[in-house]
C-alpha cells in the first residue's frame, strides 16, 4: 500500500473537529475496495463480505484494479488532453496508489482537487494527513452523494474550486451504492448541472449484463451485509451522462476505455461499464 502520510490536505477543517464513529463493525464499500487492492485499512466485516463477493466473482480483485486504472487514465486524459485543472472526486475511498490529485498534479502541478466520501475512516485520514502540494490544492469534504446540495454548498468546495471554470467530476464505482428508488440519475444530474460548459464527468459502474447471475448473487450478498449494491445495464449506465457529449469510445467495458498499450484480449473480463463525457 502506498504511503498515506501526505496524500491529502484538509484546507478548511481542522483535526479539532468532533470525533466520529468509524463503525468498523459494519462493512463499507471503500474498505472492501482497499481489501481487494491489497491495502491495510480494512476490518473483519469488510474482509468477510469481500470474500463473499470473491466467491461469486473470482476475478473481483482484478476488477478493482482495472477500475482504479481507469481512474488514472481518465484523470490523465482530462488534465492532459482536455486541460482541466480542477477535479471533484466523489467516493474517493481509502488512499492508495494513483489518487486523483497525484495523477492530475503529475500532469499539471497547479491542479486543485476536492475529495468527497462518507466513510468516517476516510475522514479520519483527512484530519491526520494535512500535508499539501507546493502548487496545487487538495481538500476533503465528509459528505454523501445522496445529498449533492450539501456537497455543492460546502465552504470547502467554494474555497478550493471555481465553478465558473471547467471541472472534472469523477463518479467511479460509487453510483452502484444508490438504489433505483433514490434516483441516482437525478443525484448525479444535480452535480452535473452545477458545473459549467467544458466540464467533464467520468463514470464507472458494475454491469448487470456481463454475468447477470453472478451480479445478482453479489447484490444479494451485499444486502445481507447491510449494503446497497445495484449492478446496472449499459443502457442504464449511459443515462448518467444525460445530454453531455460522450468522448470516444463511448460507454464501454472499463478495460476497453482508452487502454494503455495494446487493447486487452477480453475487455469484458472486468464487469464494469465506463465512460467520459463533456458538457457542451
Amino acid at each position: 500500500m502506498a504511503d498515506t502520510t501526505d496524500w491529502m490536505r484538509l484546507d478548511a477543517r481542522g483535526p479539532e473537529a468532533e470525533p466520529v464513529d468509524l463503525r468498523t463493525d459494519l462493512p463499507h464499500s471503500a474498505r472492501m475496495y482497499d481489501y481487494w487492492l491489497g491495502g491495510k485499512t480494512n476490518f473483519a466485516p469488510d474482509r468477510t463480505l469481500g470474500e463473499m463477493f470473491e466467491q461469486q466473482i473470482p476475478s473481483i480483485r482484478t476488477m478493482a484494479r482495472e477500475n482504479r486504472r481507469f481512474l488514472g487514465r481518465a484523470v490523465r486524459y482530462l488534465a492532459g488532453e482536455v486541460g482541466i485543472r480542477q477535479f471533484l472526486d466523489i467516493g474517493t475511498g481509502i488512499p492508495t496508489e494513483g489518487n486523483t490529485h497525484e495523477v492530475a498534479q503529475a500532469v499539471a502541478p497547479e491542479s486543485r482537487v476536492v475529495y468527497v466520501d462518507n466513510d468516517p475512516i476516510v475522514l479520519a485520514h483527512a484530519r491526520a494527513l494535512m500535508a499539501g502540494g507546493e502548487h496545487g490544492r487538495t481538500a476533503y469534504i465528509h459528505a454523501d452523494l445522496c445529498e449533492p446540495g450539501k456537497i455543492l454548498a460546502d465552504p470547502v468546495l467554494a474555497a478550493t474550486l471555481d465553478l465558473d471554470q471547467p471541472v472534472g467530476l469523477t463518479l467511479v464505482a460509487v453510483l452502484m451504492l444508490i438504489a433505483d428508488a433514490d434516483d441516482p440519475w437525478s443525484l448525479a444530474g444535480e452535480l452535473m448541472d452545477a458545473l459549467p460548459s467544458g466540464s467533464c464527468v467520468a463514470v464507472t459502474h458494475p454491469g448487470a449484463d456481463f454475468d447477470p447471475a453472478a451480479m445478482a448473487r453479489i447484490a444479494e450478498a451485499a444486502g445481507q451485509g447491510g449494503m446497497t449494491l445495484v449492478p446496472r445495464t449499459r443502457e442504464q449506465v449511459a443515462r448518467f451522462f444525460g445530454d453531455w457529449e460522450l468522448v470516444e469510445p463511448g460507454v464501454v467495458p472499463v478495460m476497453g476505455w482508452r487502454p494503455d498499450g495494446e487493447a486487452p484480449a477480453d475487455p469484458a473480463a472486468a464487469y464494469y461499464w465506463s465512460g467520459v463525457a463533456r458538457k457542451p
